[in-house]
């Protein structure tokens, strides 16, 4: 009689057991649906104006290295502000992918990771290159510039917080013209007000925030053309191991 109690509670924990871990192989997913937003340097635009190989590459390549993708999808437009993210979104922008037409709103549904890098645009879009350094002469006007597109970046993080539900990244700001010698540090010290100010709305929203400025600085031969504000693969390969350090602390711990 004992012998029998025995097995029926081993019966009982072996199937406890193994229903367990059904529902965990069901639940738990081990790849990862990526969804990258923004500009052209989410576009991965080089230095001499052509979209190339820019970082969400090298964040695509680095989870399907570690057998983490299931589909990557890139949304990114070269020239692109806030209000076009928002835009795309509102209005359920689609793109063919593999002969498939796909969604905005899906993928951000679907999305586990969505990175993003908007706003550049926002600030220089009325300037041309060689009106910064005028513009640079009064660093009030340029910090009065990134207060009044703050509104904008915050609406383009609640819309895309709406539909994603998985890990969010914002991608930083560079000091684009590390040439102008003679306004280092005043590039810098926007650089670091707008770096600043990005934090606290991706904090608001519980969105991790990857400062890259000053990795960016490090490696001054990341921007090689003097008259282009876009980094080559060496700036977008940097930029992607500060993408990654928060893919394995926060999704693959």
């Amino acid at each position: 009689m004992k012998h029998k109690k025995l097995w029926i509670l081993l019966f009982i924990v072996s199937f406890i057991s193994v229903g367990i871990f059904s529902i965990y192989t069901i639940t738990y997913k081990q790849e990862f649906y990526y969804v990258a937003l923004g500009d052209s340097v989410a576009a991965g635009r080089n230095p001499y104006g052509v979209d190339d190989y820019g970082y969400t590459d090298y964040v695509r390549d680095y989870l399907a290295d570690e057998n983490k993708l299931e589909s990557y999808i890139n949304f990114a437009v070269s020239g692109y502000t806030t209000i076009d993210v928002i835009n795309d979104i509102n209005y359920n922008k689609s793109i063919l992918v593999d002969n498939r037409e796909i969604n905005i709103k899906k993928a951000l549904r679907e999305s586990d990771l969505v990175t993003l890098s908007i706003g550049a645009n926002d600030f220089i879009g009325e300037l041309k290159l060689t009106s910064i350094p005028s513009m640079l002469e009064d660093k009030s006007y340029a910090l009065k510039k990134i207060n009044s597109i703050l509104t904008n970046i915050d609406d383009t993080l609640e819309i895309i917080k709406k539909y994603a539900k998985g890990t969010i990244i914002v991608v930083g700001y560079y000091n684009p013209l590390p040439y102008l010698d003679k306004y280092e540090d005043k590039i810098n010290e926007i650089v670091n007000y707008a770096d600043q100010e990005y934090q606290k709305l991706c904090d608001k929203h519980h969105i991790y925030y990857v400062k890259i400025s000053d990795k960016i600085a490090e490696n001054k031969e990341c921007l090689p053309n003097p008259l282009d504000i876009h980094p080559n693969k060496k700036g977008y390969e940097i930029i992607s191991r500060e993408i990654i350090k928060v893919i394995d602390r926060e999704m693959l711990n």
